[in-house]
C-alpha cells in the first residue's frame, strides 16, 4: 500500500485512506520503521477478502505519494527500507511466536485477480527465510 494516496482534491495518508474505504490492517509499517497499530490482534481487520476472520494483516507502506498506477509500478522495484524490513520482520516474528502461525501469505497469493501487493519489489524469499 502506498504511504500516501494521491486523491482529488487532496492526498491521504494510508491510515486515513483505508478508513475512508472501510478497510484496515492490524498494522502498517512506515518506511522509517514505525509500526502503526490500527487494530488490536483480537479485532477483525478488513484487508484480505475471505480471510479477514482468521488472519492478521500487515502492510509495508511504499514511500511517497502514489496513484494506483504509480503504486503498481513502484512495487515492481525494491522499495522496502532496512528499518521497515526489520520492524515488519519483528512484528511478524512476534505474531508467529505468540499465535503459533505456520502459514504466511501475501495479498497477491490470496486474491491475485485484485491484489498485486506486495509485488516483486518486496524481498519475499529473504523475509520468509529470516522468519
Amino acid at each position: 500500500m502506498a504511504e500516501y494516496i494521491d486523491a482529488d482534491p487532496r492526498d491521504y495518508h494510508a491510515v486515513d485512506w483505508l478508513d475512508k474505504l472501510g478497510l484496515s490492517a492490524h498494522c502498517l509499517v512506515t518506511p522509517s520503521g514505525v509500526i502503526i497499530k490500527t487494530r488490536s490482534d483480537e479485532q477483525i481487520a478488513y484487508h484480505a477478502k475471505g480471510f479477514n476472520n482468521h488472519s492478521l494483516g500487515i502492510e509495508f507502506l511504499v514511500p511517497g505519494v502514489h496513484t494506483y498506477a504509480t503504486f503498481l509500478q513502484e512495487i515492481k522495484i525494491p522499495y522496502v527500507t532496512d528499518e521497515q524490513y526489520n520492524a515488519g520482520l519483528d512484528q511478524v516474528r512476534d505474531w508467529v511466536s505468540r499465535y503459533g502461525i505456520t502459514k504466511i501469505f501475501r495479498h497477491s497469493d490470496l486474491d491475485p485477480a485484485r491484489k498485486k501487493d506486495p509485488g516483486d519489489g518486496f524481498p519475499w524469499s529473504k523475509f520468509m527465510e529470516d522468519l
